[in-house]
This record gives C-alpha cells, sequence and structure tokens, in this order.
C-alpha cells in the first residue's frame, strides 16, 4: 500500500492530497461521479488544479494506470495544461472502500502532457471518504404569465387596456389604468406565493394598493394573493380586492393581474 488512509487524514474527512512532484497537494473541493456506463469519476480540485481518476467500474480493487489501462489519472495544471497517463506514464488507484456513498482509497501515478511531453508525479496520493456527487435537483419555476388586469369595480367590470410594471431593489409596483380610474398594487420583490393583507399607499406596509379615479381615496382594507411567481424571468401573478374611501365607497372585487416586470 502506497499511504495508509490512517496516517493523518482521518482527521480530515474527506479528504483528497498527495504529493506532486515535491509540492503537497491538498484539495480544497472533492467528490465522485458515476456515468450511466458505470464509470466512477474521483475529483480533487484545489483552486485552478484539479485530479481526476477515472476508474471503469465501481468497487474496491486494484486499477492500473497507462495508455493501454481502462483507468486513467488526469492531473491539469494552474495554467490548464493537461497531464495524462492515457497519453504516456503509469500508476495505480486502489479503491480501499466504495461504500455508503463514499469512496476511499490511495493512488500514485506519473502523467505526461501529449502538448510537450513534459511530466507531472504523484506520490503518497490519499482519497478518504470523498462522498459520492448528488446533482442538484432544478428549481420548478412558475410559468410566465401574460400581462393582464381586471377587476370589478363596484361590480362593473374594468379592463384597462395600460398594463404596466416595474421592479426597484425592494418592490414590484403594477398599474393597471385608462382614461378614468388607475389601480395600482406593490408587494415585495421577494414575495412568495401566498395571500396578505393591503393596506393604502400613504401606510407604512410591504403590500400596499391604491385606486384614483378623479379623486382621492384611502384603502381601508382588503388582499392580495399571489399565485405564481418566476422570479428569473420577472413574471408575476395574481388575484386582489380591497375596499376603498373617498367621496364614496369603492369595492374593488374579482380582481386578477399579470406584471411583468424585467
Amino acid at each position: 500500500m502506497l499511504y495508509s488512509c490512517s496516517d493523518d487524514v482521518t482527521f480530515n474527512t474527506p479528504a483528497f492530497q498527495g504529493i506532486r512532484d515535491t509540492v503537497f497537494f491538498k484539495a480544497n473541493g472533492m467528490r465522485y461521479e458515476q456515468s450511466e456506463a458505470g464509470q466512477v469519476y474521483v475529483y480533487g480540485s484545489l483552486g485552478t488544479q484539479s485530479v481526476q481518476l477515472m476508474l471503469p467500474n465501481y468497487g474496491e480493487g486494484n486499477f492500473r494506470l497507462g495508455p493501454t489501462s481502462a483507468a486513467e489519472a488526469q492531473f491539469t495544471n494552474s495554467n490548464g495544461k493537461l497531464f495524462t497517463t492515457g497519453f504516456d506514464g503509469e500508476g495505480e488507484v486502489i479503491v480501499e472502500r466504495a461504500a455508503d456513498s463514499i469512496y476511499t482509497g490511495t493512488f500514485k501515478f506519473r502523467a505526461v502532457s501529449p502538448v510537450d511531453t513534459t511530466e507531472v508525479y504523484f506520490t503518497r496520493g490519499v482519497f478518504y471518504e470523498v462522498p459520492f456527487y448528488l446533482e442538484p435537483v432544478p428549481p420548478v419555476l412558475d410559468p410566465v404569465v401574460s400581462s393582464s388586469f381586471f377587476c370589478r369595480i363596484n361590480g362593473i367590470g374594468f379592463t384597462p387596456p395600460s398594463v404596466s410594471a416595474s421592479a426597484g431593489p425592494d418592490f414590484i409596483t403594477g398599474t393597471g389604468a385608462n382614461n378614468t380610474a388607475n389601480i395600482r398594487l406593490r408587494f415585495p420583490r421577494n414575495v412568495e406565493k401566498g395571500t396578505y393583507s393591503l393596506t393604502d399607499f400613504t401606510v407604512e406596509s410591504a403590500y400596499q394598493a391604491a385606486y384614483f379615479s378623479g379623486f382621492e381615496t384611502l384603502v381601508e382594507s382588503g388582499t392580495v394573493t399571489i399565485t405564481s411567481h418566476n422570479t428569473q424571468e420577472g413574471s408575476i401573478g395574481g388575484t386582489f380586492s380591497f375596499t376603498a374611501q373617498g367621496e364614496s365607497t369603492i369595492q374593488v372585487t374579482q380582481g386578477t393581474f399579470g406584471f411583468n416586470y424585467l
């Protein structure tokens, strides 16, 4: 065995390290992956430098390295230069334990650059409890909504021809307007799906509404329900209703909106 995993790396879990020529290489990033065809790739990276051990199958055992071997070791230096045993070189990878989604073993190799035949040597190489890499599940994004606005104002349908929205660092503001009425909604830019109480714009709160139609009003109560919010595309949809007081009582009901703010 080249190097016992119990020498000093048991205090550093996981670990991927070795001697590159005469310089100690200790990876700050490591993982192993398995392809659909069954090959295993054990990686260790230190900044822009990386070591990759490519093994033909999952499991414990000894894997010889060289141009005619099924296993291969590669080193990429900080300038992006590749050294590989697949071109020329030799070495060995010993997998001592492959279980519980971790890989443990040792390695040594001489690898050669196909560009200029310079060499790199790795000795006393150890990978200890290197974890299996699970690709993060991509988030499920809400759909992009069409720009739209509708509500009933005291029972009369309101479908404004002008629908606009914008976003600042903290808030999204959306407006539906025609030449006689204007309704404005505002909520946090990071708002999540749910139902929230509305206040007037003159009240300091995160969720606000305003109604204007030739005279000022004050929103007394209401709610907005966010039904979708695609933050990547800047698209948000939902429903709303509120009561405002001015020269008369304004009941805004059955409100729906689709705002695209980016």
